[in-house]
């Protein structure tokens, strides 16, 4: 990827810096919960969105009025600064979870393994640069291609249909990357992950029988997502070079226990007054 920033920043709520900093993690949220609520949507499928996660930046390093009044409690909150992928690595060893070899990821997988809620790469999250546009076949892309699942369960059925192949693919890649022009002030970059809801089998092993069970699954529109909000863990390396702007309205009780939590977390002096003056 070209231009690929080096620093990102978050613009939230006091308290949700307290639970970054107590937590040590990242919260992710399903595109159902994202401000654009048409960001889960697809043509063919639904709200298929809601097994997509995002963790949402921008790379604007001026401070922004609008981000400060979408995003905090009327510029009451802070604007959160990391070097891009902020994550912990876990580690894990050839045979371990079912891996054919050592891997390191940023996700917890022996976590959403032992949750048994969901399937989830272990290459996973990525950073993704919004592309704003009005094109409607991106905002609302088509994601299911191939053969219908009637005619896929028939032939895995062996059925007299006298059709000897069938496939059938879902695509995720177009989910979470575009939005509207309307929105293209947050200049956007987002960590984005896809986790697809578990069925019985998928464990352990992927079967053409699972595979559609999971394909009936997606199709299922009453279906939640396998988490509300997912989390992903920082690590101290990332902790260490955080940087907070208060918001422009906060106040010196709410910057006296801003410094409070930064100093319990090792970010003494790691922060600074906004460059805004806002009545």
């Amino acid at each position: 990827m070209t231009n690929m920033p080096q620093t990102l920043y978050h613009y939230t709520s006091l308290e949700t810096l307290a639970l970054i900093l107590t937590n040590k993690s990242l919260c992710f949220n399903t595109l159902l919960n994202v401000d654009d609520i048409e960001e889960a949507e697809t043509s063919d499928m639904g709200l298929l969105g809601k097994y997509v996660y995002v963790s949402c930046w921008t790379d604007e390093a001026a401070e922004s009025i609008p981000m400060w009044q979408l995003y905090t409690p009327n510029m009451h909150g802070v604007r959160i600064q990391l070097p891009i992928f902020p994550f912990k690595e876990h580690h894990y060893k050839a045979g371990e979870l079912h891996f054919k070899e050592n891997t390191t990821s940023y996700i917890d997988l022996k976590k959403v393994f032992d949750d048994n809620k969901a399937l989830i790469c272990g290459n996973y999250p990525e950073l993704v640069q919004i592309t704003y546009t009005t094109d409607k076949t991106l905002l609302h892309p088509r994601t299911k291609f191939g053969d219908s699942l009637d005619d896929f369960k028939s032939v895995l059925g062996n059925s007299s249909t006298g059709k000897q192949q069938s496939k059938t693919t879902i695509r995720f890649k177009e989910l979470g990357r575009y939005k509207n022009v309307d929105w293209q002030f947050q200049k956007e970059w987002r960590y984005w992950l896809f986790m697809a809801p578990l069925v019985i089998g998928t464990s352990s092993q992927i079967t053409p029988k699972t595979t559609v069970d999971l394909y009936s699954l997606l199709q299922d529109k009453d279906a939640r997502p396998p988490y509300e909000r997912f989390f992903v863990d920082l690590s101290e390396e990332a902790i260490s070079q955080m940087q907070i702007v208060f918001g422009p309205r906060m106040t010196e009780a709410e910057k006296i226990l801003a410094k409070h939590l930064l100093r319990g977390s090792g970010l003494d002096g790691k922060w600074k007054e906004s460059a805004l003056r806002i009545r």
